[in-house]
């Protein structure tokens, strides 16, 4: 929720065309649900020869019907037996697919499943095995008109590592090594397709995080509450609302050691968004854990390197000592969402030229 990060261009298109498969699916089962489907007939008439079958592939006959199969049809009797209330889903789904395009305009809140919970696990069952879909076999480019190569999991996550820098987007640390079977990052919803499934897949909705923000602090949970429009104004967003060009981050000296600091996260224009930010993904503390740990045996060790590749061989001194600082500053500036840990550094450097340069000295010494 830092750097900003999306899917190259072409890419990000051709995952557009599967949601859009996915998103006419859905429309499909709600609008106009079918009594029944013993063959393709229906879903090559609905959907052209080549998607029809993929999907009928996927639902199958009634004796050998797929789990897929068996929610599209429970799905198509939930509309039928309601179909003014299948029509209002319809068009709830329909407009927050479009969020990407009105995050910052006034009432962009989501409507489903909010305004109809009800229907919450008829559409799960139907739309989240499109993610299930990715993560397998993926999706080659004849059933949904990709102007690319077949999609998958490692393809998504691959584009986003190289985009991304190597760069966490959510906590700015490394995304992790990538290693021969898999990518180390995790594939993350920003909101979550258990609680919003009609967006899983979507292209501005998938994410690379490391497997640290993904696994062990996000998970399932929602920073934007229910994604009402208080919810969505209180939060960052990779894509459309970044965090990184308006939190201030500060590195204070810890009461109980000038070798100790603690890190504090706030944004001042809103204030709410920060403390979204480290409720969700405990920022403060984790920054504030590794910074101690580099510090505890070594407070020089920031600026230490620096002062060897400079090969400066006369004793420092604290103007000396600060214009590195300074220059180190300028350079993590600019290198911030391209190299791990900036924002971090760059507050724990100012934290040494402002009330430790001291005690970086002596240690230098």
């Amino acid at each position: 929720m830092l750097h900003e990060r999306r899917l190259p261009e072409d890419l990000a298109q051709d995952l557009g065309r599967v949601y859009s498969a996915k998103m006419r699916l859905l429309n499909w089962l709600l609008r106009s649900p079918p009594q029944a489907l013993d063959d393709n007939t229906q879903l090559v008439q609905q959907f052209g020869k080549a998607l029809g079958k993929w999907l009928w592939a996927r639902i199958r006959k009634p004796k050998t019907r797929t789990a897929f199969g068996t929610a599209v049809m429970a799905l198509a009797t939930k509309a039928r037996g309601d179909p003014a209330q299948a029509v209002l889903v319809a068009d709830a789904i329909t407009q927050d697919a479009q969020f990407h395009q009105r995050w910052n305009i006034a009432g962009n809140e989501l409507l489903f499943p909010r305004l109809h919970p009800n229907w919450l696990e008829s559409v799960k069952d139907v739309a989240v095995p499109f993610y299930d879909w990715l993560g397998g076999m993926g999706f080659e480019p004849g059933p949904f008109s990709l102007t690319g190569d077949r999609i998958d999991r490692a393809t998504v996550m691959k584009a986003f590592r190289r985009h991304s820098h190597d760069v966490c987007g959510y906590c700015d640390g490394p995304l992790g090594e990538l290693g021969s079977a898999s990518e180390a990052n995790d594939c993350d919803h920003f909101f979550p397709k258990s609680q919003w499934p009609h967006l899983a897949i979507h292209p501005a909705n998938l994410f690379s995080a490391c497997q640290g923000c993904n696994s062990r602090w996000k998970l399932d949970k929602v920073p934007m509450g229910d994604a009402d429009a208080q919810g969505l104004n209180n939060t960052y967003h990779p894509m459309l609302r970044p965090g990184a060009s308006v939190v201030v981050v500060k590195a204070t000296v810890s009461a109980a050691s000038a070798r100790q600091v603690e890190i504090k996260i706030t944004d001042p224009s809103l204030p709410r968004r920060a403390e979204t930010l480290v409720a969700t993904l405990d920022l403060e503390s984790r920054w504030t854990n590794w910074v101690n740990k580099k510090l505890d045996p070594s407070v020089s060790v920031f600026v230490s390197k620096s002062i060897r590749d400079r090969g400066l061989g006369q004793q420092p001194t604290p103007e000396s000592v600060r214009e590195l600082i300074e220059d180190d500053i300028a350079w993590k500036r600019g290198r911030l969402g391209k190299e791990e840990r900036c924002i971090r550094e760059i507050a724990v450097l100012k934290c040494m030229r402002d009330d430790i340069l001291d005690e970086v000295i002596a240690d230098l010494t």
